[in-house]
């Protein structure tokens, strides 16, 4: 007798190759057995799959959830998007390392660049830990529905071993030695290895560059050293440069450290613009350094990396390039000041008046309809094509429909990877690694976390621009292979049962949303998908027909 059977589904195994018909198996939280439809046995949970997807648990490579795992178990909405592993640790930002009395500036390092709220995690975070090995150990105490993996944070790990001259003083030697010593720990505790930033937008919430911009090549060099056989990330500092051979040869720099150390280098972000010479050239001096012996992956997104502009809290909506004049004090003003300012022909002919070749000039064509109470059947749209079917100009419609929502209009703006021809080619490319989801950061501005359920809906159902088994593959084995997680990824058997059930014909992505389910009632955008008829982490079932269950099976792995 099986503790569960999945029946007649179209099994992508994550490895790439062909779909086919089989049962699945699990028994004690592992594959027990793939066979052909019917011969497979009983079980005490069966689930019919005829007309499903199944395929492996997500893999989210690219998290921010270190603080939410402090309060939030299910690791939503991640959860809703089939993800069955999460990544923490990203970009040398986290909760651990921390010295005694260290809680406060680790979370106010979160605070600007990740825009993870101060308010909610000081509330949220008990800092009941010092080394990462007892942060981890109380990840794992916890109800957790997903499986964690996770880096050492460099910021975190400087912080931990020079307190505030983390903040400006170059490391000495006895500083090196502390900060090795923990990531040495911390890795034979199965670390997946330390991640660290270079970007020159990476600064805390007092306005100052993050701990780990203050590095010097020796520190970052002993941190690579310590990380043999397992893997390194990097957010580099000539990422919006627009310089092909700044940014390849920074890069390069990074790979010859990982081949003294017999270490991978993952770094990130790369994306693909619609006027940028740069992605072709980085994408083949990839293809070089890993013809050349070492494991280089920079890190893609799927999709348009974007932000919400509001017009009830404050946003981005006020720094659009030739909106300041006129929206500069927008978010100074009341309610009713704000509605009578977006009511002012004036005001609306200053605003159609904004330079269109401005950097973050508006683009109507682009922009998408988020949400509209009072126009909820326009959502989806773009602000021109819900214009059009008004008969209205795109500024006269823009306006009235914020004025209509009293503010609560929420408008979704592509600022970065907009070249869609482009990313297609860095996403498939076999040197990248599909992450950038963001989760648990930027809360009210990015939901790219959704990425698993846009590539199957989009890119697979509708568009047909990717085939099934390498849409799944990207998602599962590819992460799982690269950073060292050797029984997740694929379905075969021995593996851990980390399994999704997905029905492509009523696969969506949910409508963007706000709600306060932060601590303290702070808000965040809140995006679900449906279609994910089950998703089991280690056999056991936590989602199932898209809602949550109150199932907890979620560990936390280790690197092999």
């Amino acid at each position: 007798m099986h503790d569960l059977v999945v029946r007649n589904g179209t099994v992508v195994d994550g490895t790439g190759a062909p779909a086919r018909r089989a049962d699945i198996a699990v028994r004690d939280g592992v594959i027990a057995a793939i066979t052909e439809p019917g011969d497979i046995g009983p079980a005490q949970r069966t689930v019919d799959a005829g007309d499903c997807w199944v395929t492996p648990g997500f893999i989210d490579p690219h998290t921010h959830l270190d603080a939410q795992l402090c309060w939030d178990g299910t690791v939503a909405p991640s959860n809703l998007h089939g993800f069955t592993t999460v990544v923490i640790g990203l970009c040398g930002f986290g909760i651990a390392p921390a010295p005694a009395g260290g809680g406060e500036y680790l979370l106010r390092s979160l605070e600007r660049v990740e825009e993870i709220p101060y308010d909610s995690t000081i509330l949220g975070v008990p800092f009941t830990w010092s080394t990462w090995s007892e942060y981890f150990a109380f990840v794992r105490a916890q109800p957790l529905a997903l499986n964690v993996a996770g880096f050492v944070p460099h910021s975190a790990l400087r912080y931990f071993a020079m307190g505030d001259r983390a903040r400006g003083e170059r490391a000495t030697a006895t500083d090196r030695a502390v900060m090795v010593a923990e990531l040495e720990q911390a890795i034979a505790m199965g670390a997946l290895g330390f991640a660290t930033s270079r970007g020159p937008n990476h600064v805390d919430g007092y306005g100052d560059p993050v701990p780990s911009r203050f590095a010097d090549d020796d520190e970052l060099q002993a941190l690579v050293a310590a990380c043999r056989g397992r893997t390194w990330q990097v957010n580099v500092e000539a990422k919006f440069g627009g310089d092909a051979v700044a940014l390849n040869a920074e890069v390069s720099r990074y790979a010859e450290w990982s081949r003294r150390a017999g270490a991978r280098l993952t770094w990130s972000p790369f994306h693909a613009e619609f006027t940028d010479a740069v992605w072709p050239d980085v994408l083949a001096h990839n293809h070089d350094l890993n013809a050349s012996g070492v494991t280089v992956a920079p890190q893609v997104s799927a999709l348009p990396v974007s932000v919400l502009l509001r017009w009830d809290e404050p946003s981005f909506v006020a720094r659009l390039g030739g909106w300041e004049p006129v929206l500069g004090r927008f978010f100074d003003l009341s309610t009713d000041a704000r509605l009578a300012l977006l009511a002012d022909p004036a005001a609306r002919r200053a605003l159609e008046a904004a330079d269109p070749n401005a950097r973050f000039a508006p683009r109507y064509d682009e922009w998408i309809l988020a949400a509209s109470p009072s126009a909820p059947e326009l959502v989806g749209l773009t602000i021109a094509e819900a214009a059009a079917r008004c008969n209205r100009g795109a500024i006269d419609f823009l306006c009235d429909t914020v004025i209509a929502d009293r503010l609560a209009t929420l408008v979704q703006m592509m600022v970065a990877n907009r070249n869609r021809v482009g990313a297609m080619a860095l996403m498939i490319d076999s040197g990248t690694l599909l992450a950038l989801g963001d989760a648990g950061a930027h809360v009210m501005s990015v939901t790219n976390y959704r990425y698993p359920t846009y590539l199957l809906r989009e890119l697979v159902v509708e568009q047909q621009q990717l085939a099934l088994e390498h849409a799944v593959a990207l998602m599962t084995s590819r992460p799982a292979r690269f950073y060292g997680l050797g029984n997740r990824g694929e379905l075969r058997v021995g593996a851990a049962a980390d399994i999704c059930v997905v029905d492509p014909n009523d696969l969506a992505i949910g409508a963007v949303r706000v709600v306060h389910d932060l601590p303290g009632g702070a808000p965040r955008l809140y995006q679900g998908a449906r279609g994910y008829r089950a998703v089991f982490v280690g056999g056991q079932c936590t989602i199932d027909n898209d809602k949550p269950t109150d199932a907890r099976p979620g560990t936390v792995l280790q690197s092999s």
